[in-house]
């Protein structure tokens, strides 16, 4: 391999000494020597000037040369969005690089532009939605958030099983995948870092960031800062995880994948009951669309903005929406029955299900007495009646919540006195096991950035996302563009956790080059987002470039 400077240094330190030596041999020889020897001695140190000068214009051309070769690779999506994944090396002399704009570190040594998912994969989201054996719903399209190794490793863990390095390296490697990964030229590299510092094999795009040449750092990064917690997605666009309950989620999960997503039959849906049972006192059954029209003429029924998070929401994940929810309150429903009994505890959600082995299976989500002025049955979101994936014809909805007390095709409420772990059983975001910290609490994510999305130098680019931490609010949110030296922070005030924090952020990139955001918050409780945990977008500024 070429070694880049170092080689033409030693060239040229030659040189000098020989040019050196030869003005000591003028100097002596001017004493006593004849002017033809002189000459001939001055003939000499030209050329060896001039043969000089043109080893290294040789030399420079051959660096252009490899230079564009070598150039970062910018490539166009399918929605015509242009990204530069690998960083373009903005930085002037070095002692092994020294030519201004050389891209050979980042793309000829260390071939940043095949390594990562992204060298193989433009689009996670599609990856995982096109597989024949399907993949669980974790894509969010109408957020536009990017999947990355980060959410993937959420459920692919020692603990939850199908881990995630065996499973990657079986996928990449085995008989249906290998041939095709090797002919791309896959190996090792091409998603590890190896390292000295002994940790082994890490992932290549949870550390690129800390090897990469060129990427600006800005210190105490400014901005135009806005957030508001009134934008909503539609029903239509609304996540969900349809695979999280049951068997029955399972089913609804096959539906959505072959295109069937309507309102169950309008048969089952007025004669679908509610059943308010246990502690109350007088215990009840109902048909939905009798209790709909008695709440909506009482005016019990509420619609208003409200969230839904998942506790498996990666930063950076799709995992959430703010959506418009109609429901009747379950406090109403309680007292419809009576009121309840003395010693209760919290209420379980029970839910249409299979029968497996002529047993059937119940719900065992719930929440305590504390959070039952935040339970709704809801029948519409949007304004109109909920389809199969979000739960027709009734979903169970818990407000400031993770996201799984949601209890699809709800049939019912048990207001029990049970001796429970209510707040285990919400989770409301989740540490690693009682060990460490959380995950996902606060959230904050940066939505619609590709990895790479060339942006225009000199003009304002606006970043934005959303923030959470289900049951408590988040009161700041800071960026920063030096790799977390320094944090610029910006108050919220006291926001209500029942709706997401949705952000905007307006920078200007004074200088081309390659940018990281790096994003993180602070609840009123002062949890703030563990470091593992951050999300990092990189964009890339030019002053040449054209959409």
């Amino acid at each position: 391999m070429r070694k880049k400077g170092r080689g033409i240094k030693g060239k040229l330190a030659l040189t000098a000494v020989a040019i050196a030596a030869a003005s000591l041999v003028v100097g002596c020889m001017q004493q006593g020597a004849t002017e033809s020897d002189v000459s001939t001695e001055e003939t000499q140190y030209a050329n060896s000037y001039e043969e000089a000068e043109a080893i290294l214009a040789q030399r420079n051309a051959r660096q252009d040369e490899i230079n564009k070769e070598y150039a970062p690779e910018i490539r166009t999506l399918e929605d015509g969005t242009k990204v530069q994944r690998t960083p373009t090396e903005y930085q002037c002399y070095h002692w092994n690089r020294p030519y201004e704009g050389g891209t050979s570190y980042n793309t000829y040594y260390m071939d940043a532009d095949n390594r990562g998912c992204g060298a193989c994969h433009e689009d996670l989201k599609d990856t995982l939605s096109n597989m024949e054996y399907q993949h669980v719903t974790v894509w969010n399209d109408a957020l536009g958030n990017w999947l990355t190794a980060d959410q993937c490793q959420l459920c692919h863990s020692d603990d939850d099983g199908y881990e995630f390095g065996t499973l990657m390296h079986a996928v990449h490697y085995g008989e249906r995948n290998g041939q095709s990964f090797e002919d791309r030229g896959g190996k090792c590299i091409s998603c590890h870092n190896m390292t000295e510092n002994g940790e082994g094999f890490e992932l290549w795009d949870q550390v690129k960031y800390d090897h990469l040449d060129g990427i600006v750092k800005e210190k105490n990064v400014q901005g135009e800062f806005q957030f508001d917690q009134t934008t909503k997605v539609s029903k239509d666009e609304m996540f969900t995880y349809d695979w999280i309950h049951s068997d029955y989620d399972h089913l609804i999960s096959i539906m959505g994948k072959h295109g069937i997503n309507e309102p169950l039959p309008q048969e089952m849906v007025d004669n679908w009951e509610i059943t308010i049972d246990g502690l109350v006192n007088k215990p009840y059954t109902a048909k939905l669309k009798d209790l709909i029209a008695e709440a909506e003429a009482e005016g019990a029924s509420v619609t208003k903005l409200s969230k839904i998070h998942c506790l498996d929401n990666m930063p950076g994940g799709g995992g959430i929406s703010n959506v418009e929810i109609t429901g009747i309150p379950l406090n109403w429903l309680i007292e419809r029955g009576g009121g309840m009994k003395d010693g209760v505890t919290g209420v379980i959600v029970d839910r249409r299900e299979f029968h497996t082995n002529g047993v059937q299976n119940h719900s065992t989500r719930g929440t305590g007495t504390d959070k039952f002025g935040d339970v709704y049955l809801v029948y519409k979101i949007d304004g109109r009646p909920l389809d199969i994936s979000s739960g027709s014809p009734c979903i169970n909805w818990i407000e400031a919540n993770d996201a799984q007390g949601n209890v699809k095709q709800c049939v019912g409420y048990k207001i029990t006195d049970e001796d429970k772990d209510w707040d285990a059983i919400s989770e409301n975001g989740f540490d690693s096991y009682d060990e460490g910290p959380y995950m996902n609490k606060p959230n904050v994510t940066a939505l619609k950035v590709p990895e790479g999305k060339i942006i225009k130098t000199g003009e304002p680019f606006t970043f934005e996302g959303y923030a959470d931490a289900f049951d408590e609010a988040v009161t700041k949110i800071e960026f920063s563009m030096d790799n977390g030296k320094t944090w610029t922070a910006f108050d919220l005030g006291q926001t209500d956790p029942r709706q997401w924090v949705y952000w905007h952020f307006t920078w200007t990139p004074e200088t081309d080059g390659s940018y990281v955001l790096m994003l993180r918050g602070t609840t009123e409780s002062g949890l703030v987002t563990d470091d593992q945990y951050i999300q990092k977008v990189m964009v890339t500024a030019k002053s040449n470039f054209e959409e």
